[in-house]
Order: C-alpha cells, then sequence, then structure tokens
C-alpha cells in the first residue's frame, strides 16, 4: 500500500514539473530590436525615407505585381511595410509612381510626425508576417493631425475610416486573383 501511494505521488510530481515546464515555455517573450526616431532626428530621417522610397519607383514594373489570396505581392520585393498611426499600412512597391509620390507628399511631412520606430529587415517578420518582410516602419502622428489617408491606393476596411485599412490588394479589371 504504501509502495503505491509512493508511485501516486512520484507520477503526481512529475506531471506537475511537466506542466510548469509547459507554461514556463508559454511565457517566454523575445525581445525585438528596434530603431526609436524622434524630436529633431525626424526630419533627417523623413527626408532620407523619402528619397529612397521615391528612387525606388524606378524599380516598379506592373508586370511583377501577382495577386494571392486577396493581396498583391511583387515578385521582386523592396518596400517596407509603413503603418501609420497603427490602423493605415501601405506596401508601396505594389502602386505606380505617381501614387507613391502622393504618399510621400501627404503622409511623409516631418511637421506632422511624433515618432518613428524602424524595425530591420531581420526582425520584422516575427511582429508583421509576410507583409513586413522588408522592413517595418511605424509612424505615430501628432494629435488632433487631419490627412488624407487613401493616398497610395489605400481603401478603408470595410469602408469605415475608424477602422484603417490598407493598400494591399491593386488587382486591376482582367488581372487574375490566385486563391490557395
Amino acid at each position: 500500500m504504501k509502495n503505491k501511494q509512493l508511485k501516486y505521488k512520484f507520477v503526481l510530481l512529475i506531471w506537475i514539473l511537466g506542466c510548469s515546464l509547459q507554461l514556463t515555455a508559454q511565457t517566454k517573450t523575445q525581445e525585438i530590436p528596434s530603431e526609436l526616431v524622434s524630436g529633431e532626428d525626424i526630419k533627417p530621417f523623413i527626408d532620407s525615407l523619402k528619397q529612397r522610397i521615391l528612387s525606388d519607383t524606378i524599380k516598379f514594373d506592373r508586370k511583377d505585381l501577382k495577386h494571392v489570396n486577396g493581396r498583391t505581392e511583387n515578385q521582386n520585393s523592396y518596400s517596407m511595410l509603413i503603418t501609420v498611426n497603427m490602423k493605415y499600412s501601405y506596401r508601396l512597391d505594389i502602386v505606380n509612381g505617381a501614387l507613391v509620390k502622393e504618399f510621400a507628399n501627404e503622409i511623409l511631412n516631418s511637421e506632422n510626425i511624433e515618432s518613428i520606430n524602424y524595425i530591420k529587415k531581420e526582425n520584422a517578420p516575427i511582429l508583421g508576417g509576410f507583409m513586413a518582410k522588408d522592413g517595418w516602419i511605424l509612424i505615430t502622428l501628432k494629435p488632433k493631425i487631419k490627412l488624407d489617408f487613401t493616398v497610395g491606393g489605400l481603401k478603408y476596411r470595410k469602408g469605415k475610416k475608424r477602422k484603417g485599412g490598407d493598400n494591399f490588394l491593386q488587382r486591376k479589371d482582367g488581372e487574375i486573383m490566385i486563391r490557395t
């Protein structure tokens, strides 16, 4: 009888240890390094970003675009994911140069920006998934700034501005959508 109780206690102890190890493995966090740009550093960062974005428009070729599962991807991807106020997301390698210029002039105005978080290419997919594979820029605007977020081909989610939106689908009539 004593031997049976000892076995029972031993099995219970092993089970408790196993559960606690599983819980600690699930609660481990990974710190994602990012660069915070604020104050007087915003203007040079934005100027550099604008120059890069506008020079990248030379690479755009509509033939490189494919439409898969409700979004447009560039087979020769070169654009970072840019998110404004955690509501409006843009990929600029899937829109033509005129829309990119509109975006740069409207959104990338250093006077309207409170802070920028830049997550490098190596770490961005951990948080942003496939869309952030070339890096991720998170822009926080100053309070009470009114902008036209529909620049860059952005469409509001479910037609409601307050829900945010993205420009991830740039399919034109007659172009094929691949569903997997």
